[in-house]
């Protein structure tokens, strides 16, 4: 264990320049800073204002947390002025933010806002903060106040470099290390792959395992901790916040065979800082603009940015493929589900998270490297779909792409009836409909099913209207039922013989 050094450097205190209190500072035999903050409530009073002739006064503000922030100022206006409406409006260091109206106080010139008191926002945030005053006839703004979001229930560990701001507890103070480091590792390789950096520091905030962090989302009762949830952003706040993993997996991956043999503490952190990563890469996603595209992709992408791998990838993708006999779900159209809640056959969630990564790892590999995945990304901010943005780069359909990784993989490729689900099908036994023939669906249901394959089994993700006219595309039949791919105006699907003709 090594020996810590411990600077004290005074009493709690409320800095609004740097928004923290800093009663202590502390730093390790390697020169790492941290400070810890929080554990009180310290109201702020800020200096009264006169703008135009309204007099801001007792302008004062205190965290609630996590029942929202608490601001008040008495609002004298000048002699004639009627006051309509008085509206807080605040940004956070993104730029973005948002407003809130005020409600009056026991006096009559005092107004009162609480943002966030239905929960919603972790601790730490920081924002300005500015009155606006309507009249009839007049606009009027204060000066931005700034504003800490604290927590006066806790102490916290407070650190940063110029890649992040990490705020933890409940952990090892070795924890802000980790993610600073990180985060500082992997700096180089957001430029690379998004081809500018965020335009603010993002933060982190970082709860120990167990229910807590539920606290801020609505109930710290609930405890989800064995559905294995970890993190989230908030975009306008720029932040990530997350939950450190239990040391022990979770009931939802207990059965995982990549699970450490052992797991320690250094292992907690290490995930904790891989993941800090991850969510920031969402950030870069929604900053860049590029969050459309299948759940694979999105997932894929953040965790491709991940900086501890806590098990070989495409190894992973493989063994679930021959677990399952050599089916591995298809890239195509949606692609594979996330996965969070699902146990598949290595007993591990996760699977469209690492499908993408191993998808993208393998394109940068054989493709050219990261200036591949940047230049797809750039074709995806003006607009292309994933698809379109892939061919453009590399001169390869999706379809093509896959194939070739799967066959990396030593996956065989993708199935025909996955492709075209119709081919799989028979010619129709006696069919009731041709092709190209009109039919009018009955009255009843309102809005019959329109299956993404031919089968009562698969996503019925889009519905027809009763007495509507529908075109029968091609027809086949599964051994037991006909089968119609319909053109409902304009959407494409499914839909057996008695929901076309009704019961024989």
């Amino acid at each position: 264990m090594r020996i810590r050094r411990f600077l004290v450097f005074g009493s709690l205190l409320f800095a609004l320049t740097i928004a923290v209190w800093n009663p202590a500072a502390a730093q390790d035999d390697d020169g790492y800073d941290f400070t810890f903050v929080g554990g009180e409530d310290v109201p702020v009073q800020y200096d009264d204002q006169v703008v135009e002739g309204f007099t801001f006064s007792n302008m004062t503000y205190r965290s609630l947390y996590p029942d929202g922030m608490e601001f008040t100022v008495r609002l004298t206006p000048p002699e004639g002025a009627v006051i309509d409406r008085v509206t807080l409006f605040y940004t956070f260091e993104t730029g973005k933010g948002s407003r809130v109206q005020a409600e009056r106080g026991e006096d009559a010139n005092e107004w009162i806002v609480r943002p966030y008191s239905g929960r919603g926002l972790p601790p730490w945030h920081e924002i300005d903060a500015y009155w606006g005053v309507r009249t009839d006839n007049l606009n009027v703004d204060s000066e931005p106040v700034h504003a800490v979001y604290y927590d006066a229930s806790r102490k916290w560990y407070r650190a940063q470099n110029d890649d992040v701001l990490v705020y933890w507890y409940g952990m090892p103070e070795d924890l802000g290390q980790y993610i600073l480091d990180g985060m500082a590792a992997n700096h180089d390789r957001y430029l690379e792959g998004f081809g500018e950096a965020l335009p603010y520091r993002p933060m982190a905030v970082i709860f120990p395992p167990g229910p807590d962090w539920n606290e801020y989302r609505g109930d710290s009762s609930i405890d989800d901790t064995e559905f294995g949830f970890t993190g989230t952003t908030i975009e306008e706040a720029g932040s990530t916040i997350q939950r450190v993993r239990t040391l022990e997996p979770a009931t939802i991956r207990q059965d995982c065979i990549w699970n450490p043999a052992e797991p320690s503490v250094e292992y907690q952190m290490q995930v904790a800082a891989s993941t800090v990563t991850h969510e920031v890469a969402h950030l870069y996603q929604q900053e860049t603009g590029v969050t459309r595209g299948p759940a694979w992709w999105i997932e894929g992408q953040a965790t491709f940015f991940e900086t501890f791998e806590e098990y070989p990838i495409h190894d992973r993708v493989r063994t679930v493929a021959d677990l399952r006999g050599d089916d591995l779900p298809t890239l195509q159209g949606q692609g594979p589900a996330r996965g969070t809640q699902i146990t598949y056959a290595d007993g591990c969630t996760h699977l469209g998270y690492d499908m993408g990564a191993s998808f993208m790892q393998w394109l940068t590999d054989t493709y050219g490297g990261v200036e591949t995945y940047r230049s797809t990304v750039e074709t995806m901010r003006r607009g292309a779909p994933l698809t379109e943005a892939l061919e453009t780069v590399t001169g390869k359909t999706l379809l093509e792409l896959e194939n070739e990784w799967r066959a990396f993989l030593n996956v065989s490729p993708v199935p025909e009836d996955v492709l075209d689900p119709g081919a799989a099908l028979d010619d129709p036994a006696d069919p009731y409909f041709m092709e190209d023939e009109s039919v009018v669906l009955s009255a009843t249901p309102l809005q019959p099913l329109l299956y993404s394959k031919p089968s009562t089994v698969s996503i019925a993700n889009r519905t027809c209207f009763a007495n509507t006219p529908v075109t029968i595309l091609r027809a086949g039949s599964d051994g037991t039922t006909n089968w119609y791919e319909v053109d409902c105006m304009g959407l494409v699907g499914w839909m057996n013989q008695s929901q076309l003709a009704g019961p024989q």
